[in-house]
């Protein structure tokens, strides 16, 4: 008898304390939300979900009242009688305003973002799968805050605070992207990385060179790819899912795959997916004073071994525009100690040839078509890197990173004239080995000290041939894109910075970065021939800089926040910059040359930024800034060998070259306003207007957008989440393009790039816990519009569905 109540009373107590773990859930997917602090009312005890929201809330009386509070969530009071009955779920809704979010990309370790000085957007995974972004560039458009400009659908070139291309910097798990061969105009390299296997993506806008390094002029794009997840308690633990994605305005068709195996101490993640894009279909409600503009007309067809102008009976279809691309990531983690943690990450991505769409629709005159064929060849990313973390309070450092890394690039260049049996072939390959180190250490109790190395170093190899596509016959002497002989550039750089917490309302930020780089570059007999270059065949460059910030931050309470920066950016000229041969404004008869006496450009800013938080419902913030360039990199008339113009291709060409110009500005403001409306409803807005001028020739600076914004209404409730938004664009007038040609004036109208706006519906619903569907409509008007300095108009109505399901 007594052994039998023994049993009844483990049993009753067992079964007690189990009904006293709870599970906390995003309302909106039901997915498990980790780290929420739960307390009671008087904070006598506190107790924190883990990695799959659970707690244990036994320690808290049956009569208290819990206060469920996380850095993205809205803070939820219950009873702990009321979740123990409701079956011990809790669910939370996210808040859109985010005061205590913790961001890398600043400092290069996690910290509030409330504690910084520059202007930050963040972009969380839960909010890429919801958009469902088609590439990375989109996925930056979709925030509002980011111009993308797009030559060719298979493209996406990022533009922050009107610097583009090499002066905006990728960097992907710590490691850049910027190469040797990063050009002034306009990148498409953003597209390599899967948006389907980013944790978040952290934009930093405004110079970030100090701890960044060459390239961040205009601010920094860094994406965090997801990492593996540890089982925490021995056992295998399996995790995965599977999405696929099907849109209507290119026939896209797009799925994937993640799996997660975690054991104690090791844990491996694998992610694949693969997008097939059909042509792309514009617009059909046209403003008729623009006649055809932006109609893809006439397009080019190879039949019975001839070129043939076809007619397009269905002009809105975009023809020859469609490319494929695969993804894959690897990562191993191992995780020894508390006190360290290794993460071996391969990634690799390749594509189809990728048209080049702006160049195929190009005239003629206005009968017949210049290219029968324009593309980029597959287009490949491969990185290899070993990271090493460690937390140890040690005499040097309390937290250490160290990164080891290797990239291969491709970048290849095929085209042949309508009615020409000649293919031309541009093929460039760079390898990249780097490495960095990162350190962190409280020197004082109000003192937080940064410091780190960083080593890269490129190699390129540039060959070119013509090929005659009706006999074979294979041609070697014809201008490579770079020099051929040899071009390779180092980087060594050393940084140091430190933030002083003065008191509760100020804070103080020093920083300062010496860099030291290398350029060679040679080209062979045959292109000093073939091009008569007016220099020597060997070239070798070494440039020194030294750039820094000072930033002031005050919180004075009422939930005010105002921070005053100065920065200073740098970029060393690379072997695009010094070494590059290209017909690529030759619609204008224009072609760029070498120079080799291009310096480094410099860039000094001074921001204020001032935010406001009104009720805890309401947050403004607004950013103004002020940018002096000196010796900015800009394409400019030049003389070559004596002459403004030479013969290239075939064609009397205009000579241009990067140079120096003496100063340039550029000045603007950005604005937000976050609204929690209430529990469930919600209003983001995002605007941003930028101004700049090249003041040595006193001319428009290339590669400033127009104003440009975003207005999203948003809804949040159990399983479901929905959001309309209206995404817009101003006039960027004709007489505001650049002489240089890099604003592409070719492909907008005679008076320049009209105004747009889109207005766009998305949902989602989660089914069951494991199981999601969302659907959206872009472009519900169908509008026809084209972004500043694209060669493509953009999709017409889209039309998107997506599944997906975890384990």
């Amino acid at each position: 008898m007594k052994n039998r109540l023994l049993t009844l009373f483990i049993v009753f107590l067992t079964t007690s304390l189990f009904a006293q773990q709870i599970r906390v859930f995003d309302k909106s997917d039901l997915s498990p939300i980790s780290g929420v602090n739960i307390t009671n009312l008087e904070k006598t005890s506190l107790v924190s979900t883990d990695a799959n929201g659970r707690a244990d809330i036994s320690i808290f009386k049956d009569g208290d009242m819990l206060v469920f509070s996380h850095v993205a969530f809205q803070t939820t009071q219950l009873s702990k009688s009321s979740i123990l009955q409701a079956g011990s779920k809790v669910y939370m809704t996210e808040n859109i305003i985010k005061l205590d979010e913790v961001v890398f990309t600043a400092n290069k370790v996690e910290e509030k973002k409330s504690d910084l000085p520059y202007k930050m957007e963040v972009i969380q995974q839960k909010t890429i799968r919801f958009n469902n972004p088609q590439t990375s560039a989109a996925m930056l458009e979709q925030t509002g805050e980011v111009f993308v400009q797009q030559s060719q659908m298979g493209g996406g070139s990022p533009v922050l605070r009107g610097l583009e291309a090499n002066k905006v910097l990728l960097v992907i798990d710590g490691i850049r992207m910027n190469n040797a061969i990063y050009r002034a105009g306009h990148l498409q390299n953003a597209i390599t990385v899967d948006p389907n296997m980013l944790a978040s993506t952290e934009v930093l806008f405004g110079p970030g060179s100090t701890l960044y390094g060459s390239d961040a002029l205009g601010g920094v794009i860094n994406f965090s790819t997801i990492d593996p997840q540890l089982s925490g308690n021995g056992k295998m633990k399996v995790k995965g899912n599977v999405f696929g994605r099907y849109g209507s305005a290119n026939q896209e068709k797009t799925g994937g795959i993640t799996l997660n195996l975690g054991l104690k101490k090791w844990a491996f993640l694998g992610n694949f997916s693969y997008s097939d894009f059909g042509d792309l279909r514009e617009g059909k409600v046209r403003n008729p004073f623009y006649g055809d503009w932006g109609k893809c007309l006439f397009y080019t067809e190879r039949i019975n071994g001839k070129d043939s102008m076809m007619v397009n009976d269905k002009p809105e279809i975009q023809k020859r525009s469609g490319y494929s691309q695969y993804n894959g990531l690897l990562k191993v983690l191992f995780v020894p100690g508390s006190k360290s943690r290794y993460t071996l990450n391969l990634q690799y991505s390749n594509s189809s040839d990728i048209p080049r769409y702006d160049r195929l629709t190009e005239m003629v005159g206005d009968t017949i078509l210049k290219y029968a064929e324009w593309y980029y060849g597959p287009q490949k990313r491969l990185l290899a890197s070993l990271k090493a973390e460690y937390k140890f309070n040690a005499i040097l450092f309390d937290q250490a990173s160290f990164i080891a890394g290797y990239q291969k690039l491709n970048e290849d260049r095929i085209n042949r004239r309508f009615g020409k049996s000649s293919r031309k072939f541009n093929l460039e390959e760079v390898d990249v080995i780097s490495f960095n180190a990162d350190f962190d250490k409280k020197l004082f109790p109000k003192d937080q000290l940064r410091y780190g190395l960083e080593f890269f170093y490129n190699q390129v190899g540039s060959t070119a041939h013509q090929e005659n596509i009706k006999t074979g016959k294979v041609t070697e002497d014809v201008a490579t894109r770079y020099p051929d002989a040899k071009a390779d550039m180092m980087n060594l750089s050393a940084y140091l910075s430190n933030r002083w917490n003065i008191n509760k309302v100020l804070n103080f930020s020093q920083g300062l970065r010496f860099t030291y780089t290398t350029l060679n570059a040679a080209w062979s007999d045959t292109m000093m021939n073939l091009m008569k270059f007016p220099f020597n065949k060997e070239v070798s460059r070494k440039n020194t800089a030294l750039n820094g910030y000072l930033s002031l931050v005050a919180t004075p309470g009422h939930e005010w926040k105002f921070s005053l920066i100065g920065s200073s950016g740098f970029r060393a000229p690379n072997i695009d910059d010094v070494g590059k041969v290209n017909d690529s404004n030759s619609q204008d008869q224009l072609i760029i040359v070498p120079n080799p006496e291009v310096k480094p450009e410099y860039a000094y800013n001074l921001e204020l930024s001032v935010g406001k938080t009104i009720l805890g419902a309401v947050r403004l913030e607004g950013s103004v800034y002020y940018t002096w360039l000196t010796n900015a990199i800009v394409l400019a008339p030049y003389k070559y060998n004596g002459q403004d113009s030479i013969m290239f291709d075939g064609v009397m060409c205009q000579v241009q070259a990067n140079t120096n110009t003496g100063k340039a500005y550029i000045y603007g403001f950005q604005a937000s306003l976050l609204a929690q409306v209430t529990k469930a409803f919600s209003i983001v807005s995002n605007l941003t207007y930028t101004v700049g001028r090249d003041t040595e020739n006193d001319a428009p600076l290339d590669h400033i957008p127009p104003f440009f914004g975003m207005t999203s209404f948003r809804m949040e409730i159990k399983k479901f989440r929905g959001d309309f938004y209206v995404m817009y664009n101003g006039w960027k007038r004709i007489g505001q393009y650049s002489p240089s040609g890099e604003d592409n004036q070719t492909y907008a109208t005679i008076h320049g790039m009209p105004s747009w706006y889109t207005l766009n519906l998305k949902a989602s619903y989660q089914i069951i816990r494991n199981i999601n569907i969302e659907a959206g409509i872009e472009n519900i008007l169908d509008e026809h519009y084209r972004k500043f300095a694209s060669g493509i108009s953009s999709p017409g109505r889209n039309v998107f569905v997506a599944l997906r399901a975890s384990l």
